[in-house]
């Protein structure tokens, strides 16, 4: 397969080209076609082609760069357009791909800072507005699919046949982990061999589809697929969509089908039933109206991890015997240790939750009748469900039954 080479342009005249561009030009559909759209297989740029950034062309007014930077011309777009003129506080340059997880990093950064009043709202609008913008230039920037990546089915058949010797016993047993096994390391066959293909852009960005579901299902193999009767466990489909369903894997592949929208008729039905009795369970909750802290001496202890940060920010950590808000600002000195936390179950106040043991998002959003916020357990398994109606991996989990009741392993 090919291999990636970045071009360094030193063309004085195309980085002043760039350097000079102002946002709105940057998002014209002639623009984007013109320097990136393939024609005659040949096209102008690359978003991965590296350029240095000259001293005071980037930032607002008065805090330009003061020293030249190496980018590529992909991320001088994408700050240019999304960060340079209201996010740079916040954000700073962003000099890495922007991948899934790094777009949903930025959307964390930027939800702290609206609800700290530290960037109007306006700002997250024009720049989720941004993203709806250049959404359908995906297909430019990275193309779905590409002539190499349609004709790597024919090696990936290939490294298939020379695995399933090693996996033939338990696909042939219908084990849902000999199957994950088996098609995972195909996938990293896959994934190594096509890692420099302009295609793969698509799946690392996260723009479109998953490696591990879409790439999975259409050139190495459906999977295990669990039978429509309950007491007949898995069915382990080994085709591919691009090789063609066999005769023998084709009736599973058509039970599959039944999962998807069953999750999204049955299972969402159900999360909706549960939505609704959330909300008449705990719809008499409020904030304690004179907002004052009901002085409870009980906390909870938490080993603080980054995940429950952010399910836990705002909330009130006893330190010293003080109160101490949780904000992305001080979050980094508490993450790796045990922190006790004011917690709503735990309030004594005789009028509602106290502000202290509450919390103090709900003020910051400007909401008082805190048990309709209930209702985001349940919705968050409805989603869960809906999702399923697109992406029916099954994928395997270990989990220490003693962990959930304080026992460590």
């Amino acid at each position: 397969m090919a291999k990636r080479t970045s071009k360094v342009i030193k063309d004085p005249e195309i980085v002043n080209y760039f350097t000079s561009l102002t946002p709105y030009d940057m998002q014209k559909t002639s623009f984007i076609m013109e320097n990136f759209g393939e024609f005659g297989n040949k096209k102008k740029f690359n978003t991965y082609d590296l350029i240095e950034i000259p001293a005071g062309v980037f930032g607002k007014e008065g805090h330009k760069n003061k020293k030249p930077f190496v980018t590529t011309i992909g991320l001088f777009i994408f700050n240019r357009t999304f960060i340079e003129e209201d996010l740079m506080d916040v954000i700073g340059y962003v000099n890495r791909p922007v991948s899934k997880k790094v777009a949903e990093e930025i959307n964390k950064r930027l939800s702290y800072a609206v609800l700290e009043d530290r960037i109007p709202l306006e700002a997250i609008k024009k720049f989720h507005m941004m993203a709806q913008k250049f959404m359908p230039y995906c297909n430019i920037y990275c193309p779905s699919f590409s002539k190499e990546m349609l004709m790597s089915a024919t090696f990936i058949e290939k490294k298939k046949k020379e695995l399933y010797s090693k996996y033939k016993d338990g696909i042939e047993k219908n084990d849902p982990k000999a199957s994950i096994d088996f098609e995972n390391e195909v996938l990293k066959y896959a994934q190594d061999l096509l890692k420099d293909d302009k295609a793969m852009d698509m799946y690392y960005s996260g723009a479109k589809g998953s490696f591990d579901n879409n790439f999975k299902n259409i050139f190495v193999m459906k999977g295990a697929v669990k039978d429509p009767d309950p007491t007949k466990g898995f069915n382990i489909v080994t085709s591919s969509y691009m090789t063609g369903i066999s005769k023998k894997d084709y009736a599973n592949t058509a039970r599959a089908l039944a999962a998807g929208p069953y999750s999204r008729g049955i299972k969402t039905g159900i999360g909706g039933y549960w939505e609704k009795l959330f909300l008449k369970a705990f719809q008499h909750l409020t904030l304690d109206p004179n907002n004052k802290d009901c002085g409870t001496k009980k906390t909870i202890e938490i080993d603080l991890t980054e995940k429950l940060a952010s399910l836990l920010m705002y909330s009130y950590i006893v330190e010293n015997g003080k109160l101490v808000e949780l904000t992305s600002q001080n979050v980094d000195k508490y993450i790796g240790k045990k922190v006790k936390f004011r917690f709503s179950s735990l309030c004594e106040s005789k009028h509602g939750i106290c502000h202290a043991c509450a919390g103090n998002l709900f003020n910051r959003i400007g909401i008082t009748n805190v048990g309709v916020s209930t209702p985001q357990v349940a919705s968050k398994l409805k989603n869960i469900s809906m999702k399923a109606f697109h992406d029916a991996q099954v994928n395997l989990s270990d989990i220490d039954v003693g962990m959930a009741f304080g026992i460590k392993a």
